[in-house]
């Protein structure tokens, strides 16, 4: 894991000094968290505007489906992280007792079983949470819990610096806009799947590359899609 680790610190540095956009950052995170922890899915939900816990990314559709019913009736792993601003760990949901019923039974479902809330803390406050899950029983090791700390703090920082390094930074507006980016990017994903016949990684990766080539950032190729004005 160390080595892994290290290399995605070197990326996330250059990152940070070099910032492109926050939901191919968040997308990259989310990948590279399930190689490092050996994990089944990971989602990341940020604070809105008013203070409360909305979706911005996952690994899969499963874990999608998993973070908007957390979303939806306010509880989970995730808000009680990001509630109490501290570790949540649970090594079977299926014995956690009464606690998150709804959430619990939605884990399940997906197949998943071991879960891990890691609160993001940026300019004092917490901002979001990272949450991570295991398809199998047991425990999180703390080479694990420090792996997901130091994921986390790097998202943190990169939400901080992200799009450019103005001297004013609107860490609400960052968040706002990660967050809205995921329905106008979610919309284009499914147009060209329909379209391609590809699945949604692959999708992600088309448009991800658009972006790049056109240097433009991954919410306006997402906007062209659906408004269907984009050239090739």
């Amino acid at each position: 894991m160390a080595d892994g680790l290290h290399e995605v610190l070197r990326e996330f540095t250059s990152a940070l000094l070099n910032p492109h956009d926050v939901d191919d950052l968040l997308d990259r995170l989310t990948k590279h968290t399930l190689n490092l922890l050996d994990a089944s899915g990971c989602g990341i939900m940020l604070q809105d505007e008013g203070g409360q816990l909305a979706f911005a990314a996952a690994s899969d559709d499963d874990v999608v489906a998993v973070e908007l019913h957390q979303e939806r009736i306010n509880e989970g792993a995730c808000f009680d992280a990001y509630q109490r601003n501290e570790l949540i760990v649970v090594q079977d949901v299926e014995s956690g007792g009464d606690r998150w019923p709804g959430y619990r039974r939605r884990v399940m479902d997906a197949g998943m079983r071991a879960v891990l809330g890691v609160p993001m803390n940026a300019c004092g406050q917490t901002i979001g949470v990272m949450n991570v899950y295991r398809q199998s029983p047991g425990p999180w090791t703390e080479q694990d819990v420090e792996a997901a700390e130091i994921l986390t703090a790097i998202a943190a920082g990169y939400l901080l610096h992200a799009h450019d390094l103005r001297e004013h930074l609107d860490l609400t507006k960052q968040l706002q806009d990660a967050i809205g980016s995921r329905d106008v990017i979610g919309q284009a994903k499914g147009i060209i799947m329909a379209r391609e016949g590809v699945d949604a990684d692959e999708a992600f990766a088309m448009l991800r590359t658009i972006s790049q080539r056109k240097n433009r950032k991954l919410r306006e190729v997402a906007q062209l899609v659906i408004d269907d004005q984009l050239d090739s």
